[in-house]
């Protein structure tokens, strides 16, 4: 009886210590339920500047080539927060891999690029994800109606083979300051064999979108509750951390998406100066950087500060399966947007 009383007060001690391990445990990540034919890729980066001939520009002296400068252009079917109103943009494009960019400079007509520009300053207002026919652009804006996304902008082109249309949804108050676009382009369908470009290195392939905010946990269930599935958050105290050429003490929160074909990471900033502050105190919540994978991080970074881009923040990363570097290059003052360098330390087989 006192053995088996033993067993038992020993066992009720066991479950006793395990109980709030397990009650801290991450519960399983829900899995994007939206239609990942359309919201896998973003098809194009939507960027808005005050000076579209100075951003591009500085650009093209970093690397970027064969950029199209379509000049101004006439929008004149838009409806803009339940109002028409006619458009007028300076516009340029860029391929990146296979994704585009897309600069606009408003030139008359109140949008929401002016009131992109208004509250946040240059930088990239959205994200767009190309559909492959009129109706399935429409079925899109009824599913994210029916989610209480209403439509900020709508509107349409002239292409060469039929009509385009575009929708900017009214996410970026809860979603970390990120607009997203819904767009169908009978001129360009999602898959569609495209001619690679010609950028110099290291622009030859988007390896992360980062959005920075200031509570992953809100935007996280803000997109979960659209179908984007669950965002699971890391605590990340990077090793070798320097910011602006003396030690970093940087910490954040960082949360990912990794079901597209590159990945998204969410940054909130908890422990500075850092970058990541710098951003917020500048433009609040929104798009912070693009990310290139490089061969030989002090090649690169040397590289790119010869083109214009100096170095403000850099660190690294120990993990058991994964250890590497990165290092952002400080081209936010052309355009609000920071190029982050990422190089992979190759393993062991």
């Amino acid at each position: 009886m006192r053995s088996s009383f033993r067993i038992l007060l020993f066992s009720a001690i066991i479950l006793a210590v395990l109980a709030p391990v397990r009650s801290l445990a991450a519960p399983d990540e829900s899995k994007p339920t939206v239609d990942l034919s359309i919201y896998r890729h973003v098809a194009q980066v939507g960027w808005v500047a005050i000076d579209l001939d100075r951003v591009v520009g500085y650009w093209e002296k970093l690397g970027l080539k064969n950029v199209r400068h379509e000049g101004v252009q006439e929008f004149p079917d838009v409806t803009y927060r339940g109002k028409k109103t006619p458009l007028s943009m300076k516009m340029a494009f860029a391929r990146i891999g296979d994704m585009e960019i897309e600069w606009i400079e408003p030139v008359k007509g109140k949008s929401v690029y002016t009131e992109f520009l208004q509250a946040h300053g240059d930088g990239v207002q959205h994200l767009a994800y190309a559909t492959s026919s009129a109706e399935q652009f429409e079925e899109q804006l009824k599913y994210f109606k029916a989610k209480g996304v209403d439509i900020i902008q709508r509107g349409s082109w002239k292409g060469e083979k039929g009509q385009g249309l575009f929708a900017y949804l009214d996410t970026a108050s809860k979603g970390g300051g990120l607009t997203m676009e819904v767009m169908y382009s009978p001129d360009d369908p999602p898959g569609a064999a495209r001619p690679e470009p010609e950028n110099e290195y290291p622009f030859n392939k988007v390896v992360q979108y980062a959005i920075v905010v200031r509570d992953d946990k809100k935007v996280g269930a803000f997109f979960e509750g659209l179908g984007f599935g669950g965002m699971p958050i890391d605590h990340n105290v990077s090793v070798n951390r320097n910011y602006r050429g003396q030690p970093g003490k940087f910490e954040m929160d960082l949360g990912w998406w990794h079901w597209g074909d590159v990945t998204f990471e969410w940054i909130q900033p908890l422990i500075g100066p850092s970058v990541y502050h710098e951003f917020l105190k500048k433009h609040g919540e929104g798009f912070h950087h693009l990310a290139f994978n490089v061969k030989d991080m002090d090649e690169a970074i040397k590289l790119l500060e010869a083109r214009g881009a100096p170095l403000s923040q850099s660190g690294g990363w120990d993990n058991p399966d994964s250890k590497g570097r990165f290092a952002y290059m400080d081209t936010e003052p052309y355009g609000g947007v920071t190029i982050e360098l990422l190089w992979n330390q190759p393993m062991d087989k």
